[in-house]
């Protein structure tokens, strides 16, 4: 869940709908301690004239019909509501924004208003309508502070870690964490906080878990998407565990008091379901491509496997008739050698033997010319015949 510190972009009515309560209309007092005011986002000044303007309004608890012109008047307009929706006019909220110092008696004044909400009914509509008012800054500052210190001195949100989230400290507890623990508050006994028994408890743990979302809305920037999962995760869903039979669940769904709320949420949801289907839908189209895309991809290398056995076997086929013809070879190879090895051995015996036979001619012929009468013809018939028998050699030569 997001929890930036940034302005929230959530509509003030959205906001409403999202937290509406069921509030009781009593009030009761509450220990001073336990809401005292923190002083430095509410400015006080000794002045007794304009403490006399603030409080002019309600004396005998008749409430004037002019708009508020103070901070002041503000309050006291908004815990005369009881926890109903607030609102200023343009022209109104100009003029509180001129006035939004608080005088002594004027803040005394507005305690006992504050220790007067039993329930803590206003608080959350006074944030709502911080909301609304965009053109005066400090004015809409002072509201939200008011707002943060009665959460800050208020019993239910008294533990550490729920101040933590609320001041958006890195210590705080997560936001779903800190509203389980409000939504689960139970009252110290034997003091006054401790005294709300039955409706009025839930009603102050409805209201300051209302109070603790809107806050977390406006401050967080929650969106209306995590503000409804943030509901249904603390406070609706576990509200169901509840209704045990049907007619409880009957009673649940005809006792709505706030119609919008409800549709937002609804709509909300079915929203959230539409979104899921949709994307439900193109996962499962991206799935069903995939898995043709896989069963392409399956077939390419069914076939591309067909193919390597193909040609593994084409290759084995080659190898063995390679393998035979080089045998072959080798063996002609060994017979032509043999061959041609008699052959030169016939060939050397041949030239040896006309070589040999060349030269006892030749011989013979020498000597006839060495003797004292040189007997020439002898010579030249034994050239001659040693001539023809080389002349034929040569040619035998070449015709082999």
């Amino acid at each position: 869940m997001t929890t930036s510190g940034k302005p929230s972009n959530t509509p003030p009515i959205l906001v409403e709908a999202l937290t509406s309560p069921t509030v009781s209309n009593e009030l009761f007092k509450i220990e001073a301690e336990s809401v005292a005011l923190g002083s430095e986002p509410i400015r006080s000044e000794l002045s007794g004239e304009g403490a006399a303007k603030g409080l002019k309004r309600n004396r005998a608890g008749k409430r004037a019909k002019s708009e508020p012109e103070t901070l002041a008047q503000v309050f006291e307009y908004a815990y005369g509501r009881k926890g109903q929706p607030l609102a200023l006019k343009p022209k109104a909220e100009k003029q509180v924004a001129l006035n939004v110092q608080l005088e002594e008696l004027e803040l005394s004044h507005i305690l006992q208003l504050s220790k007067s909400d039993k329930v803590l009914a206003v608080p959350r509509q006074i944030l709502l309508l911080s909301q609304q008012v965009r053109a005066f800054p400090a004015l809409r500052a002072a509201l939200t502070s008011f707002v943060l210190n009665v959460m800050l001195t208020h019993p239910v949100y008294r533990d550490a870690g729920v101040q933590g989230a609320l001041r958006n400290l890195p210590e705080g507890l997560q936001p779903a964490d800190a509203l389980a623990r409000v939504a689960n508050f139970q009252p110290s006994p034997n003091t006054e906080v401790g005294l709300i028994k039955g409706s009025d408890l839930r009603d102050l743990k409805c209201n300051a878990v209302n109070l603790f979302v809107a806050w977390l809305a406006v401050n967080r920037s929650l969106s209306s998407e995590e503000l409804t999962a943030l509901l249904f995760q603390v406070i609706w869903q576990p509200a169901v565990k509840d209704l045990t039979d049907d007619n409880l669940r009957l009673r649940a769904l005809t006792d709505l008091t706030q119609v919008a709320g409800v549709g937002l949420a609804c709509h909300r949801f079915r929203q959230q379901a539409i979104e899921a289907r949709a994307q439900q839908e193109q996962t499962q189209r991206e799935a069903t491509n995939f898995c043709d895309r896989l069963a392409a991809a399956e077939a390419q290398l069914s076939n591309t496997a067909e193919q390597l056995a193909t040609v593994q076997a084409e290759l084995g086929a080659l190898q063995v008739s390679s393998a035979a013809e080089i045998e072959e070879l080798q063996r002609q190879h060994a017979v032509d050698r043999t061959h041609l090895q008699h052959q030169l051995e016939q060939l050397r015996g041949r030239l040896v033997k006309r070589l040999t036979d060349s030269i006892e001619m030749l011989d013979v012929g020498l000597s006839a010319l060495c003797k004292d009468t040189p007997r020439v013809p002898v010579m030249m018939e034994r050239a001659e015949h040693v001539i023809d028998a080389l002349r034929a050699e040569v040619q035998e030569l070449r015709e082999e």
